[in-house]
């Protein structure tokens, strides 16, 4: 589930997402549009070779301030669904602060279950030095670590969906989003591939889709190239709210299906 997650880029079950306080007077964006608004929601469902496998939800708060930044908070919260349920209990839950003049994250806070297994962890980012700390179900005490991006600019999955869903391509064009996942730092290439038509539960939608590849970093940020790469397809709305509607993503398992089946707003 957690792949999952960072393939999407995004990806809470009877929750809405927290609000924050009142935001300070709008200062103009740094990296041009971020690709959220305040106060959508979505919700998904995931199939294994075409079987229901989990379903997803996920939330986008009203603008507020977080230590001095204009921001959102963004809550999703993924679970194993149908016969999968049955056979494994997996729960994924991620909270992340998004500053929205910068499109960085500011914090994030997340819970992972497999079985009776429980896996908690919080990052604070100050710049691109991330601190993590992390609690597993065995452990006496958290785990604390620094990670350090170096030049490279760092997201977690909903800031990195946020960029793929701001990003305005043209047709060949790619680009690189690192993103943490558990203790990981992935290197994400995604590449607009072009215009499409797919149904979707909003009806037959016109798309645009991105493929991409996903490596392990190593300490220094550099790709593992030497591993095969996760490879995936994204849809978004071809229109202004570039609207998540489908990812399919190979996997040891078979080909993995998201599809949206409701948006508000």
């Amino acid at each position: 589930m957690r792949w999952l997650g960072l393939l999407l880029l995004t990806a809470c079950a009877g929750a809405e997402a927290t609000t924050l306080p009142p935001a300070p007077a709008t200062r103009p964006s740094a990296t041009g549009e971020i690709g959220l608004t305040p106060g959508e929601t979505m919700a998904f469902e995931v199939r294994l070779a075409g079987i229901l496998a989990g379903e997803a939800q996920l939330a986008v708060g009203e603008l507020g301030d977080y230590e001095g930044h204009r921001a959102v908070v963004v809550k999703s919260r993924a679970q194993t669904a149908g016969a999968a349920a049955l056979v494994k209990h997996i729960v994924d839950e991620a909270t992340t602060v998004i500053d929205m003049d910068t499109g960085r994250p500011l914090a994030l806070d997340t819970l992972v279950e497999l079985g009776d297994n429980k896996t908690t962890a919080s990052a604070k980012f100050t710049g691109n030095v991330a601190d993590v700390t992390y609690t597993r179900s065995e452990d006496n005490a958290p785990h604390k670590q620094r990670i350090d991006f170096g030049a490279v600019t760092a997201h977690d999955a909903h800031s990195a969906m946020a960029q793929l869903r701001g990003w305005r391509a043209a047709p060949g064009a790619m680009r690189s989003v690192f993103v943490v996942g558990g203790r990981r730092v992935w290197r994400v290439d995604v590449t607009y591939a072009g215009e499409d038509t797919i149904g979707s539960a909003l009806g037959n939608r016109r798309a645009v889709r991105y493929t991409g590849q996903g490596y392990r970093t190593r300490r220094n940020m550099t790709a593992e190239t030497d591993r095969p790469a996760r490879t995936f397809s994204v849809w978004l709305t071809d229109d202004a709210d570039r609207v998540p509607l489908r990812l399919t993503a190979k996997t040891e398992l078979g080909e993995i299906a998201m599809d949206l089946t409701e948006y508000n707003r």
